[in-house]
């Protein structure tokens, strides 16, 4: 049986007529182009594309070279009797095999979101090395102190007492970490009362925010709370996470361009959205379980996350309008509704 055709070079746009001889007995084809000795091959040498819908199938030779018949139709009949059909066109072919390779990849990709993702950044960030961590936080701070932070105008006396409550408050495990602690305080006016940890273990504590605070256990309780990140390494499993789902979405799509990536980049920001907000409530949980463990108050916890609740809604306008999901935090009042939950 003889197929006329189009015969393209390999690495060439240009094309030929050609033909190819298909076997009638066997998977053998033979090659003539004009000028050219004929080639034979088996079938099993040469690749035929998938069968895709009507998109004619092309054969492409061990050199490159590439054949696409003109009669689609015979070629195809000839294809399927002697080769198996790929999975691609029986998935194709067959609805209930396209919908159950639909549901396995939403599947794969919920697995790799919900649980490969958390597990492989936590392994990971656990194995950085200390170095990679100070040398982060250092150019962290470098950056927020030319930006948004200026030396601390407490009094001498104030700083000196925020020290050893800091010290006091630290964990006794926690003074023997790789990374171990500091406070700093600094003056945070466009940020307002507010408290960090950076990766390499240096806690910020503005101005605003001691002000802010009724009581030493208030402060603690904030403290705690960003020594509970510092527990878990969250600063850390937050940057290696972003560096994951981008690596992956490019690793996926190549060159993502427009809508799509408009999309991509919108469920990689809700996606974060969530895990932060679990990290919040981890370093809560962590929070009070300190703060018991030390016998201080959980009413003073209460008591300064309202006053920043307060202070968040009235710099912004906006703090019961925004809905859960697009926080980076849990809701105020679920937070609140856990400190009350384990007062005795």
């Amino acid at each position: 049986m003889i197929i006329e055709g189009y015969y393209q070079y390999p690495g060439r746009a240009a094309q030929e007529a050609a033909r190819v001889t298909l076997g009638e007995l066997d998977a053998s084809l033979v090659l003539a182009r004009h000028d050219v000795a004929s080639q034979g091959f088996m079938l099993a040498q040469v690749a035929v594309s998938q069968a895709l819908g009507s998109i004619p199938l092309t054969l492409t030779f061990p050199d490159g070279g590439r054949f696409r018949p003109a009669d689609d139709a015979v070629f195809r009949a000839w294809v399927a009797q002697h080769q198996s059909r790929g999975l691609v066109y029986r998935l194709e072919k067959y609805k209930r095999g396209a919908l159950f390779a639909l549901l396995t990849t939403v599947l794969v990709a919920l697995s790799y979101v919900y649980v490969v993702l958390p597990w492989l950044s936590t392994t990971v960030a656990l194995h950085i090395p200390t170095a990679v961590e100070q040398q982060l936080g250092a150019h962290t701070l470098a950056l927020l102190e030319r930006t948004e932070l200026a030396p601390s105008t407490l009094p001498e006396a104030r700083q000196q007492s925020l020290q050893r409550l800091f010290e006091q408050a630290q964990p006794p495990e926690m003074r023997q970490a790789r990374t171990p602690l500091r406070l700093r305080l600094m003056s945070a006016p466009g940020m307002g009362p507010n408290a960090f940890m950076l990766a390499d273990g240096t806690l910020i504590v503005s101005d605003e925010l001691v002000t802010l605070s009724r009581h030493d256990d208030g402060l603690v309780a904030v403290m705690l709370h960003e020594m509970g990140h510092h527990a878990y390494r969250h600063p850390m499993r937050m940057l290696v996470r972003s560096s994951l789902v981008s690596l992956t979405f490019m690793w996926i799509t190549g060159d993502v361009s427009g809508v799509g990536d408009t999309l991509l980049q919108s469920a990689a920001f809700v996606n974060e959205l969530q895990f932060s907000r679990d990290m919040e409530r981890e370093a809560d949980a962590w929070a009070i379980a300190e703060m018991q463990r030390q016998g201080r108050s959980l009413q003073a916890m209460q008591d300064i996350y309202q006053q920043l609740m307060a202070a968040s809604e009235k710099e912004h306008h906006i703090g019961r309008m925004m809905p859960d999901w697009l926080s980076t935090h849990p809701d105020m009042q679920q937070r609140l509704d856990a400190i009350k939950a384990q007062e005795k």
